[in-house]
């Protein structure tokens, strides 16, 4: 059976702003195995990329700050460590692709010089030796004429280049978890699929464990083992990928299932969850899905319900499955 990488307990991100605190991430857990893919879902602002950017020790400071919780990565509690012994494990053991490529590259620097400082610095080798590894790299995720590319820089490429230049970078170090945020937003579907495809190659071939961040369901059916939906900084369903797909329970994971188009059927118009996402300084009593919710009780206005295990593996936040409510 295989063993826990990475565990996230009771994780706490708050951002304290002006206008009160925002909770960002607010009392989370969930685990990834080794060599597993596990996909974090929801809409924008519910969480998703700070929980990696709180893994990654990359929260903004000083209003962002994880006030409670554990990372455990290997079997040690990554907030406890030293910023030296985090760096160390950044970008070496977690590796990070960034949702948006251009941004995530400087612009004035080859696309060799960004790929080589990451096997300088925790490799330890030389620029030759860098430089002949940096190629290797770049033909392994499939970019052509690796030789000429490595001098190219960011802004001669396309965005479905630069990806490629982005995951180049961060299985470098063959990372025992690779964290990749939204990698195929920005590309068109031929190029997503291409991506989709380089990334579940390079899990064999390095054997990493992945945390997907998506809002698209086509791409988590197709690369996850398991699933956490997110919404408004809180876990309110996870389950095996196919359990969660065939038997969905909490009303925001059937919304979202709900609102993607199904090839051969005729729909007048695509479904959508009503209402908006709350205000995070204003959140509501209760359960938060709850004024969005069509099946909602009394008591779902009044408190939170806590994380219920309703079958192996299968986790829901929700009234409706607690005993005598």
């Amino acid at each position: 059976m295989a063993k826990d990488l990475l565990e996230v307990k009771n994780l706490k991100t708050y951002f304290h702003t002006e206008e009160g605190i925002v909770k960002a991430i607010d009392d989370i857990s969930f685990k990834i195995k080794e060599k597993e893919t596990v996909a974090i879902v929801g809409e924008s602002g519910c969480g998703k990329s700070m929980t990696a950017m709180s893994i990654m020790s990359l929260v903004p400071k000083p209003i962002g700050k994880i006030e409670g919780g554990e990372i455990v990565f290997k079997g040690e509690n990554m907030l406890a460590m030293s910023k030296n012994k985090i760096r160390d494990i950044r970008g070496n053991q977690i590796a990070l692709i960034f949702q948006e490529p251009m941004t995530s590259l400087n612009p004035v620097f080859t696309i060799g010089y960004q790929i080589e400082e990451v096997l300088i610095l925790h490799k330890k080798i030389g620029k030759k030796e860098a430089k002949e590894e940096a190629i290797k790299l770049l033909s392994m995720v499939k970019v052509p004429r690796a030789e000429e590319i490595i001098n190219c820089y960011p802004y001669e490429l396309s965005g479905g280049m630069r990806q490629r230049v982005v995951i180049a970078m961060a299985i470098a170090c063959k990372p025992k978890l690779l964290i990749a945020d939204e990698p195929t937003t920005a590309l068109d579907v031929t190029i997503q699929a291409q991506i989709l495809d380089i990334m579940r190659e390079l899990k064999e071939k390095i054997n990493t464990s992945i945390l997907l961040i998506t809002h698209d369901l086509g791409v988590v059916a197709e690369m996850a083992d398991y699933v956490v939906v997110m919404y408004s900084g809180k876990i309110v369903e996870k389950a095996p990928v196919m359990e969660l797909y065939e038997n969905p329970r909490h009303p925001y994971t059937i919304g979202l299932l709900k609102s993607k188009p199904v090839i051969n059927k005729l729909q007048n118009e695509l479904y959508s969850i009503k209402g908006q996402v709350p205000n995070p300084l204003a959140m509501p009593e209760g359960c938060y899905f709850n004024p969005r919710c069509n099946m909602a009780k009394d008591i779902c206005k009044k408190k939170k319900p806590s994380l219920k295990e309703v079958g192996e593996g299968h986790y829901v936040s929700c009234w409706l499955y607690e005993e005598g409510k």
